[in-house]
């Protein structure tokens, strides 16, 4: 009997703790901090989008599971990094599950889970406002819910103009299903995403000024991040100015296109010989998609001179703003940054940009921000160089876009390894969360709460 009694003692801890494991997930959730969740929850829809694009419904023809994996990641992360063909490789189902994993990417996913509770009428949780403002970089006391519903409002108007726009050119062009390729089109450019049913992106469409300009319209308002958006619509609504940060995301997004785009309009040969307008199209088209992080292309990457990849580096680099669906080192860390210099080289001690002194919170957030970008870059590059045979500049360009979130490729994306593959998907993953967020999440060390939960489940 006292035998029996022992052999039933673990099953009953066991049935015990799964009785208490749901209270204690609950206390293991409540003790990770915003930066902590933020990453998790981009993880588990990973997760839920690589096991649905496995379903044989999702694919037009077998495709592997590292590809599956690597195009949700790149989907997730609004890169448009692709190791297989979307358009052949996937059904209708499969292109839809990518839209929501994009869609999902660059609204948030917390954004969305958030619209639903406020629209039954409940308030958000003090924890889901810390992950919000840790997903948007929101000042402290941004009112946070008129946000969140403008979020909605302002992806939805965009991408539905943006469709109609598509639409009729696409119609015109005989492009197959025309409106769900417009939908496609248009949530992918305002998502910065970069992903397209076509195999050569938008080549087919550049000498249309319609698909060029809209295109690039939904980019630059999604890179500008819905901060600037919702600040605009105050001015406009109340008007008043719009704010200081608002301005210098503004100014330094167009300065990247003014310095860029004449020159390579100038120094790319492959555009010297096409028409004038064709030519101006190609430009702003490349230097958009490189800046807003978007990465569409009308004209190939890989023919392209060692000058204008530069440019394009160097515009991926800078990428987005806060709060936008782009990656980079943004545009904020760059004036930031400038001001460091322009301020040294004047022996002035105080930090400015534009005659504004810069916080110096935001100092350490732009330094700790760049320092981390250009660190995990060269060890992506260093990685991918011992993995794979490709040229080095074409590596450069490939880890560049990878963690700029861009999605431009010299044509070597589907010749990756399965190594290769890995590397690349982190580094996306990494550039979709941010090098902050991440060394933040990852070196936290949990609360003594932690502790505690250990000691029940030892019990």
């Amino acid at each position: 009997m006292w035998a029996s009694c022992s052999w039933m003692r673990p099953g009953t801890r066991v049935r015990s703790l799964i009785r208490r494991l749901p209270a204690l997930l609950h206390r293991v959730w409540r003790s990770l901090k915003p930066t902590q969740l933020l990453a998790l929850g981009f993880f588990s829809y990973v997760l839920l989008g690589a096991l649905l694009l496995t379903l044989p419904f999702a694919q037009a023809k077998p495709v592997r599971v590292i590809d599956n994996c690597f195009n949700v990641v790149s989907a997730i992360s609004t890169t448009g990094l692709t190791t297989v063909s979307v358009c052949d490789s996937y059904t209708f189902f499969g292109e839809l599950v990518l839209l929501m994993l994009f869609q999902l990417g660059g609204i948030g996913y917390m954004t969305v889970t958030s619209f639903i509770i406020l629209a039954r009428g409940r308030a958000l949780s003090d924890t889901r406002v810390e992950v919000l403002s840790a997903q948007f970089t929101l000042p402290e006391g941004f009112p946070i819910i008129r946000f969140v519903r403008h979020v909605f409002i302002f992806s939805f108007l965009i991408e539905a103009v943006g469709t109609v726009l598509l639409y009729e050119e696409f119609w015109a062009a005989g492009v197959p299903q025309p409106l769900w390729s417009a939908v496609f089109h248009s949530v992918s450019a305002f998502a910065t995403a970069g992903f397209s049913l076509n195999a050569n992106s938008l080549e087919d469409f550049r000498a249309s000024g319609i698909v060029t300009i809209t295109i690039g319209t939904l980019c630059y308002l999604g890179a500008i991040g819905f901060i600037v958006l919702q600040d605009a619509y105050w001015a406009v609504r109340f008007r008043r100015q719009i704010t200081f940060t608002s301005k210098v995301i503004l100014l330094i997004t167009a300065l990247v296109l003014i310095v860029e785009m004449p020159l390579f309009f100038l120094c790319e040969p492959a555009l010297r010989v096409m028409p004038l307008r064709e030519r101006l199209y190609a430009a702003f088209f490349q230097v958009m998609a490189a800046s807003t992080t978007s990465g569409f292309n009308t004209i190939p990457i890989g023919k392209l001179s060692a000058a204008s990849l530069t440019l394009i580096v160097v515009a991926m680099i800078i990428g987005a703003s806060p709060s936008g669906t782009g990656g980079g080192i943004k545009t904020t860390s760059l004036s930031a940054l400038l001001g460091v210099a322009a301020s040294t080289l004047r022996g002035r001690p105080k930090i400015t940009f534009f005659r504004h002194q810069i916080p110096a919170h935001r100092l350490h957030t732009a330094v700790a921000n760049t320092t981390l970008y250009v660190s995990f870059l060269l060890l992506g590059v260093f990685l991918l160089s011992l993995t794979e045979r490709q040229d080095y500049l074409a590596t450069v360009f490939e880890v560049a876009s990878a963690l700029g979130t861009v999605g431009l490729s010299m044509g070597v994306t589907g010749d990756l390894t399965d190594l290769g593959k890995w590397i690349i998907a982190g580094l996306m993953f990494i550039g979709r969360i941010g090098p902050v967020t991440l060394g933040l999440a990852l070196f936290h060390s949990p609360s003594e709460s932690l502790e505690h939960i250990d000691a029940d489940l030892a019990t």
